[in-house]
């Protein structure tokens, strides 16, 4: 009995262990926030390039929608580098020693995405140039299959 639960669980375990290290690549740093966007978690999905922004808080935050205190956030978006806009469709939430706090549950569907404009040298401006950048050699959507 014991083989089979440590089998399982390290067939559960397996997959998050040989994910990729993110490599963030800040494109707004201050004493209070440094903004980033991991460039291991860029790829083009149906036109869309999908992306993992970091916001990262000197000063503990609190999220009130979700009564949840925290340091970093990860927000999962798409862009549509055409377009110039883009839609965040997912948060995790950690403190500041990177220890998980809470995620929402699943990401938002495609129909109740809320499509951000993108306006000319702010900061939503830096990210996307950021993400089109790297979207321009990414790959395929990514697999969890071998």
């Amino acid at each position: 009995m014991r083989t089979w639960v440590g089998l399982a669980l390290g067939a559960l375990l397996a997959p998050a262990l040989a994910a990729p290290l993110a490599d963030w690549a800040v494109y707004r740093q201050g004493e209070a926030l440094e903004l980033a966007v991991d460039l291991n978690a860029i790829w083009r999905e149906d036109g869309l390039i999908h992306f993992v922004n970091q916001e990262r808080f000197a000063e503990r935050q609190y999220e009130k929608g979700y009564d949840v205190k925290f340091h970093i956030r990860r927000t999962t978006g798409y862009a549509d580098c055409a377009k110039y806009q883009y839609a965040f469709v997912s948060s995790d939430y950690y403190t500041a020693s990177n220890k998980h706090v809470w995620s929402t549950m699943y990401p938002l569907q495609r129909y109740s995405w809320t499509w951000q404009p993108v306006y000319e040298d702010s900061v939503a401006d830096a990210m996307m140039r950021v993400v089109c950048a790297a979207g321009k050699t990414a790959s395929s959507k990514k697999s969890n299959r071998p």
